[in-house]
């Protein structure tokens, strides 16, 4: 029989357990793509939960005011809205699976992003996240 480490065994629970996978971050998912991390940002996370939470006021996904948001950023912007993931780590691997939200994820000139979400009255949850400077 082969004698695993400790380590070893641990990597190998995961490996074989999807559940118990490492969480995705935006700045992890931009590192395996070898692009530089950005910095978190509170305005930009503050405009992110205005919108989500007007979206779960409206029960509606949609940029609306997008433009007024990315001049808060001071130059480049992006925008990623979502709904239906309970944590961020869902709302991560959703965008990146889908080509215009990975493309913001992975975009040169940003330094800075924030993210949040909120909950609709039906349960529903939005996420949003900002991309800027």
């Amino acid at each position: 029989m082969l004698a695993l480490s400790n380590t070893m065994l641990v990597i190998a629970i995961l490996l074989a357990s999807p559940a118990l996978a490492l969480a995705l971050d935006l700045n992890s998912f931009r590192a395996e793509h070898k692009l530089p991390p950005l910095t978190y940002s509170a305005t930009l996370a503050g405009a992110a939960y205005g919108h989500a939470h007007d979206m779960a006021r409206r029960n509606h996904l949609d940029h609306n005011g997008f433009a007024a948001r990315a001049k808060v950023s001071g130059g480049t912007a992006a925008e990623n809205v979502s709904w239906g993931c309970e944590d961020q780590d869902c709302a991560i691997r959703q965008w990146a699976k889908s080509p215009g939200h990975r493309k913001n994820m992975l975009m040169k000139g940003v330094s800075a992003y924030g993210i949040a979400s909120a909950t609709s009255e039906n349960g529903r949850k939005y996420w949003v996240m900002e991309l800027g400077n």
